[in-house]
């Protein structure tokens, strides 16, 4: 059995839609002759907390988990100081520019504790080739140096554009003109070193190769998908009862933030009629980020937001909707993007609504014949396809693409991994 050692900041128990990716590489790559060995962090700063993966991870995996100093939450205070109540605005404050210092991100700090285990855990377990998914970004250098040292082959699996559209669409991620050219160098330099480059979407891997160059058989797409276990079809007492019967039932599940609002399905909403609008009822499960719009204004029409829920649970709300809406904001890049959901949303087999710019995202919609699109700002548009889907239902897929199947996807992984380790 060839040997792979995987980095990822997040990995269960911690929850979100980023684990699932490197969850279901190491569930199935045994299958295809590589036997996966994490490193993680011993605390991460992760905000959520999913039990429910546990299940998929394969019996007798090995997980080393790394000491960290963790500056994303309580311990941050120690970067600025004990201050009172009194002074909270102040704390924050300081908090934020302290925290602006690291580069590339926060996580970085994991690199100094991280290295010496992780060269322990690389030798004890004869790992054969690095692996580093990301973000955090800051994962890539230490999987850099561990490789350089050892003299292993590095994989970078980049789940979100670095130089791209991760500096440019979010104020949090991104600085100045200066701090988005160092992003470019590192990020060069760090694909410069690595054997295979992995994207999670199409536009993404081209990019990547076009920013970078280098030979292309080593830039490959491995989209995110489903897992088929997931979606073995539930007894009908298992799903729970819709939240409205005899109404179009909406759900949407993930974040709400600046590149995945709400704001144009509320404004499509407003545009309807009346008594057209409240045979509808919409649903959130997910964390929502502060600043971002919640309350539509509308009198007559309530969101029902629940907290983030197990990936299980989650899958079952899924298949009790009517209709899944899927939102991407207008932004510069962001049409180059896949959100991980979509691909659970075509499993479900339920009908997507997908508020989105055209480009990657809708073009799976389109061609698999899953659900409508509406551009953002086209309020009159999504309003008009709320109204015939009250007059006539929208029905989902008969069955999802098996293109996006998890063990599939991870079949190919292994491919490239093999063809890695030959030189091919």
């Amino acid at each position: 059995m060839k040997r792979v050692l995987i980095i990822s900041y997040v990995f269960p128990p911690t929850g979100g839609a980023g684990v699932q990716r490197v969850l279901k590489f190491v569930k199935y790559l045994r299958y295809f002759g590589w036997e996966p060995i994490v490193a993680t962090p011993r605390e991460p700063y992760a905000p959520l907390k999913d039990p429910s993966h546990e299940k998929d991870l394969p019996q007798g995996l090995k997980v080393h988990h790394l000491p960290i100093i963790n500056l994303g939450g309580k311990a941050a205070d120690a970067v600025v100081g004990q201050a009172k109540t009194d002074l909270g605005g102040v704390k924050k404050l300081l908090k934020e520019m302290a925290l602006s210092l690291l580069f590339p991100d926060h996580q970085v700090v994991w690199l100094a504790t991280a290295l010496p285990g992780l060269l322990r855990a690389a030798r004890k377990d004869r790992a054969q080739v690095i692996m580093v998914t990301a973000p955090p970004f800051s994962s890539f250098i230490l999987g850099a140096m561990a490789a350089k040292i050892l003299n292993l082959p590095l994989v970078l699996d980049f789940r979100d554009e670095w130089s791209g559209f991760f500096t440019k669409g979010f104020k949090g991620h991104g600085g100045g003109a200066f701090w988005r050219q160092m992003v470019r160098k590192l990020e060069h330099s760090l694909v410069g070193q690595a054997g295979l480059v992995i994207g999670n979407t199409p536009g993404m891997t081209s990019r990547l190769a076009a920013t970078h160059g280098g030979p292309s058989k080593k830039y490959v797409w491995i989209p995110n998908g489903y897992d088929a276990d997931d979606f073995t079809s539930p007894a009908d007492e298992d799903l729970p009862p819709a939240p409205e019967p005899g109404r179009l039932n909406l759900l949407y599940t993930g974040t709400v933030f600046e590149s995945h609002p709400l704001d144009d399905l509320f404004r499509g909403l407003a545009l309807m009629k009346d008594q057209d609008r409240q045979k509808i009822s919409l649903q959130v499960v997910g964390r929502v980020v502060p600043g971002q719009k919640t309350d539509p204004g509308l009198p007559d029409f309530k969101v029902d937001y629940l907290p983030y829920e197990p990936h299980d649970q989650v899958l079952k709300r899924m298949a009790a909707a009517d209709a899944l809406v899927m939102t991407m904001a207008d932004l510069p890049g962001l049409e180059r993007m896949i959100p991980a959901k979509l691909f659970e949303y075509l499993a479900v087999k339920r009908p997507v609504l997908a508020i989105s710019p055209l480009g990657a995202a809708t073009a799976i919609v389109e061609a698999a014949g899953a659900g409508q699109v509406s551009l953002p700002k086209d309020a009159q548009g999504l309003a008009d396809i709320l109204t015939n889907w009250l007059v006539g239902p929208p029905t989902g897929l008969a069955n999802p693409p098996l293109f996006f199947e998890r063990r599939r996807l991870t079949g190919e992984l292994a491919r490239h991994l093999d063809q890695l380790i030959q030189g091919i």
